[in-house]
């Protein structure tokens, strides 16, 4: 079962979204026309200015230079995929402690395979 942050933190752009963005890429992969499955992370709110929607929980990014050229710190993105496999919450480097919740079974089976843990 594949974990998410709680909506408590799902907003914070640099702490959670960006190495979430990158976990998810590594955890599921991206589809061959550059779709993420990130709507199973944010059921709402998924910022339109930079993604599109493409059915169900794929999106793809309007520029994908804005999502490559995040800089995202690997040991981030080694614990943001960790978590999205285990639930186990994320002290950021704030301070703030990211906690995690099942995703919801009908957003779940639209996922992809797990390919790395």
């Amino acid at each position: 079962m594949p974990f998410r942050p709680s909506a408590a933190h799902r907003r914070n752009v640099r702490g959670v979204i960006y190495p979430l963005t990158a976990a998810v890429a590594r955890m599921f992969g991206i589809r061959e026309d550059g779709a993420y499955p990130i709507g199973a992370f944010y059921p709402i709110h998924i910022d339109n200015k930079i993604w599109r929607p493409v059915g169900g929980i794929w999106y793809i990014p309007k520029l994908s230079s804005d999502i490559d050229k995040r800089n995202v710190r690997e040991e981030d993105i080694a614990c943001f995929s960790a978590s999205i496999a285990n639930g186990q919450n994320i002290t950021l480097r704030s301070g703030i402690t990211v906690k995690w919740e099942p995703i919801p079974a009908a957003l779940a089976s639209q996922l992809p395979s797990l390919t790395a843990v």
